[in-house]
């Protein structure tokens, strides 16, 4: 585990729990990205196929021009969907940045305590257990009545690793 990685996952609980549609949304958006993208695969795919098995003229084979026509179309309502979701995904990534300081800031703490196990091999903790903290974290400080609610995040999960 690195620790960019570590913040990225971090950065997706934070998401989950303060803005659970933000990153549902993202979620979504990956995958209707990587359909289009195997979409276009397989367009290009046929293609290919269907001139590798083509035998005589390319203007007299009906068939092949036919899908050669239904691919263009299928091709540019798959870009123009792939572009859209893209500046979509965009929106998103920048919306997510607000809490990026949250996860930079848990994914250090955790390497914190992994290094404890330096001074005694008493101090070892699993991944697990720390983003389980990390998830009581971020519940326990909506108790509070912050306007901050990143500030208020990191002060309650410094305390909760600190105990």
């Amino acid at each position: 585990m690195t620790e960019f990685a570590l913040e990225e996952q971090c950065l997706a609980i934070v998401v989950q729990q303060e803005a659970p549609n933000l990153e549902q949304t993202k979620t979504d958006n990956v995958k209707k990205i990587a359909d289009n993208t195997a979409k276009l695969q397989e367009l290009e795919d046929s293609i290919l196929s269907s001139l590798q098995n083509q035998k005589g003229s390319l203007l007299e084979n009906v068939a092949l021009i036919e899908t050669l026509n239904d691919a263009k179309e299928k091709t540019e309502e798959a870009k123009v969907a792939k572009e859209t979701l893209i500046i979509a995904m965009k929106k998103i990534m920048d919306n997510r940045e607000n809490y990026r300081k949250i996860g930079r800031k848990a994914s250090a703490l955790y390497f914190v305590l992994f290094d404890l196990n330096i001074v005694d091999a008493m101090y070892q903790f699993s991944l697990s257990w720390y983003k389980d903290l990390f998830l009581e974290s971020i519940l326990a400080s909506k108790e509070g009545n912050q306007q901050d609610r990143p500030k208020a995040i990191m002060n309650c999960h410094t305390l909760n690793v600190y105990r």
